[in-house]
């Protein structure tokens, strides 16, 4: 017959297990507590029915509510709330109830000494047996230093963009300026061009019609006198024979200076011109300048062919002058739509480090950006250089 004793004594095993497992669940939630409290978390718990709010000692430290009893009435809670703030945590948590869902949302709370701070707060419903809401649990922690930072943070984004603003109202500003400054000079540029080649043309015209006529003239009086001289067989009629062949040599040079100053652009067009041009600079320098120039490069524009023009006369100045050429070839050629200007010459090519305050290059540089055209310079120390320019032909630009 088994006693009460008996029966009794099985259970005690049970028991001590329930025990147990009550006081790990209680370490554990002290545990969870405790690291709560290390990260400045507050931990809440609202009663729906009795309407009491259960707050850890960290909550009533940043609500700034007095040590006591851990309950409070609701009410007592949203008093914590900065008035400005207050309606609208009530809604949230209003809304969260209706909905049984979570709700996540940032307060202000006014401390006893007058101080702001932000809080969080964040929490869910649950819902009882019945499928009604019954509490609302949650967390809430201090974010006054990440929102103050934050807020620097904006405020020094803000000062930065309106100095970026500031900044670039005065490049802009500054831009403009250049660029009217820009337009002008080039304006002063064009003009200075336009009359440098009325001038030209004003001293080409004066060579042939006036001092090429006057050297024609008095060779011609020169000849009519050596054949008196001759006649009469004076011996000084020897003397003025060479004195009239150095009058002709001054008079072909005065007619090459005055094509060079004033192209003949007539039918011809570039063509011609830079004909002539290589004629009279190899006879006046002794050079030889050759001179490749296909029918279907030809231009009859007359501003275009006044720049390309005087390109290559510069380019032949440079190549003889600094180049020390004694074989110069001018080439025009169609490549992809364009032509292409060579000058290339057999000279001891540019220095290194080319001076670029020098006029001709600058010349040439300004010449080709007035007819749109590129520009480049290459060379190969005592093995010349290469001067190239392409440009459209007019009515295709």
């Amino acid at each position: 017959m088994t006693s009460k004793n008996d029966k009794a004594r099985p259970q005690r095993p049970a028991l001590k297990a329930r025990r147990a497992v009550s006081a790990i669940g209680d370490e554990k939630y002290r545990q969870m507590h405790l690291a709560l409290e290390a990260a400045d978390i507050g931990i809440w718990d609202w009663d729906l029915h009795s309407n009491r709010v259960v707050m850890s000692d960290m909550m009533k430290r940043l609500l700034d509510i007095g040590s006591g009893s851990a309950a409070s009435s609701y009410r007592n809670f949203l008093r914590a709330i900065h008035p400005g703030d207050r309606r609208q945590i009530a809604a949230a948590l209003k809304e969260a109830i209706r909905r049984q869902g979570s709700f996540d949302e940032e307060f202000r709370t006014e401390k006893k000494d007058g101080a702001i701070h932000w809080l969080r707060i964040r929490g869910r419903v649950s819902a009882g047996a019945d499928g009604a809401a019954e509490r609302v649990m949650g967390s809430i922690h201090d974010k006054t230093e990440r929102k103050m930072a934050y807020e620097a943070l904006e405020s020094a984004r803000s000062e930065l963009e309106a100095k970026v603003r500031e900044r670039t109202r005065e490049l802009l500003d500054a831009n403009e300026s250049l660029r009217r400054e820009i337009a002008i000079k080039n304006r002063l540029q064009k003009q200075i061009m336009g009359i440098s080649e009325k001038e030209h043309r004003r001293i080409g015209q004066d060579l042939h019609d006036s001092l090429s006529q006057q050297l024609g003239g008095i060779i011609f009086m020169s000849q009519v006198l050596y054949e008196k001289l001759k006649r009469i067989g004076l011996d000084e009629a020897q003397d003025l024979q060479k004195l009239i062949g150095h009058l002709q040599n001054a008079l072909t040079h005065t007619r090459d200076l005055a094509k060079g100053l004033y192209p003949t652009l007539g039918e011809g067009g570039l063509a011609t011109a830079l004909n002539e041009l290589a004629v009279a600079v190899g006879e006046l320098f002794a050079v030889t300048v050759t001179i490749d120039c296909p029918e279907g490069v030809m231009t009859a524009d007359e501003e275009m062919t006044i720049h390309v023009f005087r390109i290559v006369q510069e380019a032949l100045n440079n190549a003889i002058r600094h180049g020390k050429a004694t074989r110069i070839a001018i080439r025009l050629a169609r490549q992809r739509g364009r032509v292409v200007l060579t000058v290339s010459d057999n000279g001891v090519g540019f220095p290194e480090k080319p001076n670029r305050k020098g006029m001709g290059l600058n010349i040439m540089e300004y010449r080709a950006a007035s007819i749109g055209a590129s520009f480049a310079v290459s060379s190969v120390r005592n093995s010349g250089a290469v001067v190239k320019c392409a440009f459209d032909l007019s009515g295709e630009r």
